[in-house]
């Protein structure tokens, strides 16, 4: 058993390094961070976002993202572009892209008598949506003491699951609740209760850097105050 009590829970980076400082500037003290994956994909700092995970020492597993780039799954051919899945590829370091490799797609910590399971998307796979009204999401049984931490919705969730709990603590690099702000979770495994947490960073300049790199209009947009 991990003596942890106070877990910071990230995921769905995609690159967005000023969203990952802003919300590491502001966590506070934690005993853990867990990422639930999509380090990469969309945006313009791969090397910087695995690189600071690495040194923070945080327990990582990989994202349908993470795994479009090593290969390991086969994105859709029409998004690809907007993915940046190639120019990811090409632009890692060789350490940067081993370690993305050999990302698990789950791990379970075992917390104060807690057990705390993390898939990217779903129990089942890499690429199921969990929201909060969907029919998947009604599939999913936990027992008492059991959480299940999940990203890939980009959007932050608490729900019973069973007799356990299903959280996202959304998106750091691409919210998609009409809220751009970078979004993460604290999680008190003493407590057991989760708090999720938003921090403001300067997307504005941040699209205009995209946009002076040549990214598309889709993955801007998604930034957006108005999206």
């Amino acid at each position: 058993m991990v003596a942890l009590m106070r877990i910071g829970l990230i995921g769905d980076l995609h690159a967005n390094l000023p969203a990952l400082q802003a919300v590491l500037a502001v966590m506070g003290n934690v005993d853990q961070i867990v990422c639930v994956g999509d380090l990469v994909g969309y945006y313009a700092e791969p090397n910087e976002v695995c690189s600071l995970i690495r040194d923070i020492g945080a327990v990582c597993i990989r994202g349908n993202h993470d795994a479009y780039v090593t290969g390991a799954l086969v994105p859709n051919t029409d998004r690809r572009e907007d993915y940046r899945t190639d120019w990811t590829r090409e632009t890692l370091s060789e350490a940067n892209f081993r370690w993305l490799e050999a990302l698990p797609t789950e791990l379970c910590l075992s917390v104060d008598g807690l057990t705390i399971r993390t898939r990217h998307a779903s129990p089942w796979d890499e690429e199921t949506y969990l929201y909060p009204d969907a029919k998947a999401t009604g599939d999913v049984k936990l027992d008492r003491d059991e959480f299940l931490v999940v990203g890939h919705t980009h959007r932050p969730m608490v729900v019973q699951a069973g007799e356990g709990l299903l959280i996202n603590p959304g998106s750091v690099g691409q919210p998609r609740d009409y809220n751009p702000d970078a979004s993460f979770a604290i999680l008190d495994a003493q407590a057991r209760c989760i708090v999720h947490r938003r921090v403001r960073y300067d997307v504005d300049a941040y699209q205009r850097r995209l946009k002076q790199l040549g990214w598309g209009e889709g993955p801007r947009l998604m930034l957006s105050r108005l999206r």
